[in-house]
């Protein structure tokens, strides 16, 4: 009775990890409803004139990779720890500005900054979690913004600028320097 309740229960656990893993993939996902853009260069050189020093650093790297059509294989954390990490931000080198959950309370949208690591409610692929870079606001009245996407799901596929609908806001990671937040 006692192999029967182990088996039982080594199943659960199997299980268990594969639901999560399945969810984990999908959370990263992003839809064809909203297309790849390809801002033209005065774009990115004003949202980088526009940034502090290290949103501009986030954002100059992210430019570079995509450029270079750069593949991270993993999910979209994967590659936005990438680019931290290049831009010379490592993981005791970045603040956490906001901390929720999926369901809220949300951040203010006008606290959003260039090179911001943002998790949202991804209203264009299932309202699932995605992390992006925000870069800057294309229509702020209707919470648009252009943002550093990568795909995930262990794609290998680049990653793009794309708009998204920032209106659930739920983690902002910013970069900061000997204990001081980037700040305007």
């Amino acid at each position: 009775m006692n192999n029967f309740f182990e088996k039982s229960s080594s199943l659960i656990k199997k299980i268990s990890a594969i639901i999560f893993l399945l969810i984990t993939l999908a959370s990263c996902a992003t839809s064809t409803r909203r297309p790849d853009v390809n801002p033209n260069e005065d774009v990115l050189d004003q949202a980088e004139a526009n940034a502090t020093s290290g949103g501009k650093k986030i954002l100059i790297v992210s430019r570079g990779m995509i450029s270079s059509q750069e593949v991270v294989i993993g999910g979209c954390w994967d590659y936005i720890n990438k680019v931290y990490e290049r831009a010379g931000f490592s993981s005791n080198q970045i603040d956490t500005v906001f901390k929720s959950k999926f369901h809220g309370p949300y951040f203010a949208i006008e606290s959003v900054q260039a090179g911001d690591w943002l998790y949202f409610v991804n209203h264009s692929y299932r309202d699932t979690e995605h992390s992006a870079i925000f870069v800057m606001w294309t229509n702020i009245e209707k919470k648009e913004a252009l943002m550093v996407s990568y795909n995930g799901e262990n794609r290998k596929k680049p990653a793009n600028y794309k708009i998204f609908l920032l209106n659930n806001i739920y983690n902002v990671f910013r970069p900061f320097n000997n204990g001081v937040v980037y700040s305007p």
